[in-house]
């Protein structure tokens, strides 16, 4: 007596799911559902808030994608404050990533062009009257096309990144999408820093 799906002890479906392609699996860092709560541990947030940890929720996703650039910006939000952090893939490896922690600092019209140097200024949280003066060199300017997602769903825009970096490790990101322009801020973090947990994505609906 043969058993239900098989022949001679063989599965009458083996062959189909061994030819079946597999999904390639999601890196945990890559495509981060929206909804999801993402948790900062960082140097920053403890030098802000006190707290060791804080939970934060992805509002906005961006992608990025240009020549030997892959970045996530993962637009994150809590009662306070929104954060962003950043997502790049090392060229050359398989799933290694640099992670960074930003802030949207300015958006505005572009004028003129943008400079190769660029100097910001900020609070002294040291001394009131006086600020601090951050250069910034320019070191890249890269053509990518960028999705957007967020809660109303998803488009594509094209889009130069000026890339800047500064003596002291600190990082400047402008995005200039048509004739507006993004300020991003931030500076590297590691990865035990972050923490996800994904939102439960919906299936598709079968027919």
């Amino acid at each position: 007596m043969a058993l239900f799906g098989r022949k001679g002890g063989r599965s009458l479906f083996g062959k189909q799911k061994e030819t079946e392609p597999k999904k390639p699996e999601r890196h945990e860092l890559v495509d981060i559902p929206m909804d999801s709560m993402i948790e900062l541990s960082d140097i920053i947030t403890y030098e802000e808030t006190g707290d060791t940890s804080r939970a934060f929720k992805l509002v906005i996703r961006k992608k990025y994608e240009g020549d030997n650039l892959r970045r996530y910006m993962y637009h994150i939000r809590d009662a306070e404050e929104e954060v962003v952090v950043g997502v790049d893939h090392i060229p050359g490896t398989k799933d290694e990533y640099e992670i960074s922690r930003w802030i949207v600092d300015d958006e505005c019209e572009l004028g003129d062009p943008l400079p190769d140097d660029m100097t910001l200024y900020y609070p002294d949280p040291d001394n009131e009257n006086e600020d601090i003066a951050i250069e910034y060199s320019r070191q890249d300017i890269v053509n990518a096309t960028l999705t957007v997602t967020d809660a109303e769903g998803e488009e594509k825009f094209e889009v130069e990144l000026h890339e800047y970096a500064s003596g002291e490790d600190d990082f400047m990101s402008i995005e200039l999408c048509g004739d507006w322009l993004t300020f991003y801020t931030g500076v590297l973090i590691n990865r035990s820093d972050i923490e996800i947990y994904p939102a439960m994505e919906p299936q598709p609906e079968r027919k």
